[in-house]
């Protein structure tokens, strides 16, 4: 509990260290750009960092706001005047950036072209990445479900390198942490669990990456193709669905992955009585009354089959059912 409630604080604190990023550049606009000052009124500055407000109707000049915080924590003050023709004209630029993404590009600035490598001080350029695939971690040792994910990360990512290394692979899997640890210590101790790379503390790459991919929340696992380019911003859930099958997480990868789910689905009784629940729990697709989810036996992310109690919207993957014989079950 102690746990939970430190985490609960924990994400409060982040959405007030964002919405005081948004304000911060909201002042920016303000300050550097020819605008009515009434833009930092009570209201108006409410408005802007409302995460569901919206303003359909069009001002005079054309402007339109929409999503405030996501508009102006994404673009900065690059996205005056707000305009939808300005919002579309950023949006073909982030796209021509998709497009040319290499990680070179990615993960280096003037000032460094290395990664962090064990012993901690060890530096590994990051061109020697080149040619691999590539997973961009997005978390924290605050963070309970990244801590928990990290565990399951360390085992599946020593799989990939061993099955690839067996099969005398040309490719190869590296994962590159993406670090919103509070502190150089808190970082250190961290990153010493972990058996890949790292960018630096606190380096201002991180926070260009955490808005580049729009991170909306961690842990988050983006995966890189070996010519720099994004194969899914969806590895976290993938490695739950498929654990180290998974790699290299491509699309044909996946809908290979889900044909072999859907036959094994076959096989798999239609109602199960799961250790973990009160009520019997019938097998769902997402044809068939399913949809993503998470799971509430392992807390993780789910998709395609489960196992679904509609009275209780309780669901867990096939593989978490501990299934029990016919009779009693203790409340969950």
């Amino acid at each position: 509990m102690r746990q939970e409630v430190k985490e609960v604080l924990q994400e409060n604190k982040n959405k007030e260290d964002r919405e005081s990023e948004v304000f911060g550049e909201l002042v920016e606009v303000v300050s550097t750009k020819s605008t009515s000052l009434s833009l930092l009124t009570s209201k108006d500055r409410d408005f802007l960092l409302s995460p569901t407000g919206t303003q359909p109707n069009k001002t005079k000049d054309g402007a339109v706001f929409r999503d405030g915080v996501d508009v102006i924590y994404r673009y900065g003050a690059s996205a005056f005047p707000f305009t939808e023709e300005r919002l579309q004209e950023l949006k073909r630029e982030e796209k021509e950036r998709y497009e040319s993404q290499t990680l070179v590009n990615l993960l280096t600035n003037r000032d460094r072209d290395f990664l962090l490598g064990h012993p901690t001080l060890k530096q590994v350029p990051v061109n020697s990445l080149t040619g691999k695939t590539v997973g961009l971690y997005f978390t924290a040792q605050w963070c309970l479900p990244g801590v928990k994910f990290t565990l399951k990360l360390i085992s599946i990512y020593h799989k990939i390198k061993e099955t690839l290394l067996a099969e005398s692979k040309d490719d190869d899997f590296e994962i590159v942490l993406v670090s919103s640890d509070r502190g150089q210590t808190e970082f250190d101790s961290h990153f010493n669990t972990m058996s890949w790379l790292a960018l630096p503390f606190d380096d201002p790459i991180a926070k260009t990456l955490t808005k580049y991919f729009d991170i909306q929340g961690i842990p988050s696992l983006v995966i890189l193709d070996p010519d720099g380019k994004t194969v899914t911003k969806q590895g976290r859930n993938l490695i739950n669905l498929y654990q180290e099958n998974a790699y290299p997480f491509t699309e044909a990868r996946v809908e290979l992955l889900e044909k072999l789910m859907d036959e094994e689905a076959k096989n798999l009784p239609p109602v199960e009585r799961h250790a973990g629940h009160r009520h019997d729990v019938k097998l769902v697709s997402e044809g068939s009354g399913g949809g993503p989810f998470i799971c509430c036996d392992c807390d993780e992310q789910g998709s395609g089959w489960a196992y679904q109690c509609i009275e209780c919207g309780y669901e867990v993957h096939p593989k978490c059912v501990r299934a029990v014989e016919n009779g009693p079950i203790t409340d969950a």
